[in-house]
């Protein structure tokens, strides 16, 4: 066996210069005297650990950190197997078991991992801890998050600098550097540091008291069931992170304003406007005849399509704007660090989501479900309204399901191709149940998008109910959407009309027991005295399958309480298209079944325009894109 050297300065603290040593040692010799070398030289069996990811998000390396040395441990992925294997391994698949676990990850969870006698501290531990399961099957105990302690968001700067011990005592833009790295680009300095100042930031004296009371990590006493269904929703939610760009060309007018150190742009694309965001930074390149210059800066303040950009240096005047770029990650939406939090809290151990039965029923159907008590007065059954006569029997019988408080029907999937009448069964439903069934039976309609929210208000509109309250985003409302809710100014609530006041509310809601709005708005913490006043029991999802399923883990913890049946309304194969491209789909999705009724006919039904020097400009109901030719 041989082991590599190399000393690493230790610049992340600025009263530490001497350099520790660093083993590096491949997976396939590590030993136990290796491990051991690095446990002997803890203070207080006080161990740092991090890991490196690959792009897939899979773990590549584990680095444990003492004061004085780091061990890097490097895995290697298998050779994917051809196709001859993989389908013999379909064939086998009841019969397959988990993989062997080789002799040097033995040695790492026996001796560092599982050792009650260790202490782990890490940045995101709760990450490893699952990573390390679902990619070596190894289990970890005593594991600390150091994020857990900072009163800050966890993926904040400022978050990973309180962990550490604070900014008096560290190089910050040395921290921001270390930590700001993307899947794939971390290198074995980085993990190995990231593991150090761990350590280093235990053995802080004014940090002890911090990091005592915080809840251990310990997936060895998990159940599998449990850390399995973690393990995916966390994996999930990094794949799609990681594919977020870095960097997003903003589609703006071409003239800008700058006075007292800021500049006023104004956006003319939703989807690629300027955000309010920590840690981006705007470039803006103008214009001045041929000559071209840049100016750096952050956004300040967004209002609709005004951006306010406090920037770097002089720039006085008005000018020309050549292109404006947004450098850098955006932040984790409400949702998504909701749902990275409750993932945090199930390891620790302060929730238990197979107490969940909603929960059990989409990740562990395994386990025996308890099932919350039906609604108050559920011998009012409600029964199908259809005065009119227009349900066909399919549809009849999806509301029947749908109004029904069986324990059978308390999760229901309902898939239909474009066209067969989903929209028309929920408005049929909600009708239902607000027509027949108890008072106290309340209905929440919720979809991916506020445009899906929005054709599911404008059905229930048509057909003449309108005994329900639609929440709007002021973001994608206000100098953007306005005119897709003209004709739905009787029920419409922005979300900055929200308060937490009762009366208030109250009066905003007059009795309604129907709302609207998107899964993203359930994660609002300004939503509480809505889903108080109007508790969330049967919640019907409308294009579901447009939804990843880790998404409904915020709705299912923080609504557990009041929570009594789901209903996911969609059609995983839709596509809506013209009549060309429908009958290509229908013959090689639906096996021919599938009509497509649309105008465009002809076989030149797709075209492509770059329009990126085009500008998003209001005609009437409708919107225009007026190109304007680029400058030289």
């Amino acid at each position: 066996m041989t082991h590599t050297f190399f000393t690493l300065q230790q610049n992340v603290y600025k009263a530490d210069h001497e350099p520790i040593t660093v083993e590096d040692v491949d997976e396939n010799t590590v030993s136990s005297p290796a491990l051991r070398r690095l446990i002997n030289s803890a203070q207080g069996a006080t161990v740092g650990v991090a890991a490196r990811y690959r792009p897939d998000c899979t773990v590549s390396s584990l680095a444990f950190a003492t004061l004085t040395r780091a061990l890097v441990i490097h895995f290697f992925t298998t050779n994917k197997p051809n196709p001859q294997q993989q389908q013999k391994k379909k064939k086998k698949k009841s019969q397959e078991q988990q993989p062997t676990v080789s002799r040097g990850r033995i040695l790492i969870q026996d001796q560092i991992l599982c050792d009650t006698g260790i202490q782990l501290y890490g940045y995101r531990i709760d990450r490893i801890a699952l990573g390390v399961f679902l990619d070596l099957s190894l289990r970890i105990n005593a594991a600390v998050d150091i994020l857990s302690g900072s009163r800050s968001d966890r993926r904040s700067l400022e978050a990973i600098m309180n962990a550490l011990g604070g900014e008096v005592l560290l190089q910050k833009q040395n921290v921001k550097t270390l930590f700001a790295r993307r899947e794939g680009d971390a290198t074995t300095n980085d993990v190995a540091l990231q593991a150090w100042a761990a350590c280093r930031a235990v053995a802080l004296p004014h940090m002890a008291s911090r990091f005592a009371p915080l809840s251990r990590i310990a997936t060895d006493t998990m159940p599998d069931i449990h850390l399995s269904a973690l393990a995916k929703i966390s994996r999930d939610a990094e794949i799609l992170e990681s594919l977020k760009p870095t960097k997003v060309v903003n589609n703006v007018k071409d003239g800008f304003i700058s006075k007292n150190g800021n500049i006023n742009l104004e956006c003319t694309r939703f989807r690629t406007r300027i955000m309010k965001n920590r840690d981006q930074v705007i470039h803006i390149e103008t214009l001045d005849g041929d000559q071209r210059s840049m100016i750096t800066g952050r956004a300040q303040a967004i209002n609709g399509r005004q951006a306010q950009i406090n920037i770097k240096g002089a720039a006085q005047g008005s000018g020309k704007v050549f292109r404006v770029t947004t450098v850098g990650k955006e932040d984790l939406t409400a949702a998504e660090s909701c749902r990275e939090d409750i993932v945090l809290k199930a390891l620790q151990g302060t929730i238990t989501l197979t107490e969940y039965p909603f929960f059990c029923s989409i990740w562990a159907p395994s386990v025996n479900i308890q099932w919350p008590p039906p609604t108050k007065n559920a011998s009012s059954a409600p029964f199908v309204y259809d005065p009119s006569g227009t349900l066909n029997h399919s549809q009849y019988e999806a509301v029947e399901r749908i109004i029904s408080q069986a324990d059978r029907d308390r999760v229901l999937l309902i898939q239909g191709p474009p066209g067969t009448g989903k929209t028309t069964v929920i408005a049929a439903s909600v009708d239902s149940i607000v027509k027949t069934g108890p008072r106290e039976r309340t209905v929440w309609l919720v979809a991916q998008s506020n445009v899906a929210v929005k054709n599911i208000a404008e059905k229930l509109d048509k057909v003449g109910f309108r005994e329900f309250k639609l929440l709007v985003s002021k973001d994608f409302h206000y100098d953007w959407h306005e005119h897709l809710y003209e004709r739905l100014e009787h029920c419409f609530i922005r979300s900055d009309m929200f308060s937490g006041a009762s009366v208030t509310v109250s009066r905003l809601l007059l009795d309604t027991r129907v709302i609207l709005c998107t899964l993203s708005m359930l994660s609002n913490p300004r939503i509480s005295e809505f889903t108080r006043q109007v508790p969330l029991e049967t919640v019907i999802f409308d294009e579901a399958s447009q939804i990843e399923v880790g998404d409904y883990l915020p709705l299912l913890q923080r609504f557990q309480p009041t929570l009594k049946k789901m209903v996911f309304i969609g059609d995983d194969k839709q596509h809506r298209m013209p009549v060309v491209i429908g009958n290509f789909i229908s013959r090689h999705v639906y096996n021919n079944k599938l009509m497509t009724m649309h105008d465009i006919t002809g076989k030149a039904a797709c075209r492509f325009l770059d329009v990126k020097r085009g500008q998003e400009q209001k005609s009437g109901k409708s919107w225009i894109v007026r190109l304007s030719s680029s400058p030289s």
